[in-house]
């Protein structure tokens, strides 16, 4: 059993007594980071700025969405190519991405 204790301007509480209760919850959460991130799993962007990327990764400056919940960490996952040809994973600040 898991009990969540969310705070909004009153205290909601909500008791998940089964594993498809906390199933549903996440995927609910999930549901509503996804509407509510700027960029979708799949969507094409551009690296505007390449504060943090070295030099050898993000070839190109484009890459495409894995991850991206803004709610969370103010960093999206990308998948890009490196300097070597290989296709990588690496995280870029959110604010420095515009669709591409």
């Amino acid at each position: 059993m898991l009990t969540l204790t969310k705070t909004v301007t009153t205290t909601e509480t909500k008791t998940l007594a089964t594993a498809e209760q906390i199933a549903d919850h996440v995927h609910a959460e999930f549901l509503r980071r996804m509407e509510a991130a700027p960029f979708q799993y799949g969507d094409r962007v551009r690296i505007t700025r390449r504060d943090g990327i070295p030099p050898e990764f993000m070839i190109g400056d484009v890459g495409t969405v894995m991850l991206c919940d803004p709610e969370f960490q103010q960093l999206t996952t990308l998948m890009g190519v490196n300097a070597s040809g290989m296709t990588i994973q690496f995280p870029v600040q959110t604010a420095n991405l515009e669709r591409a």
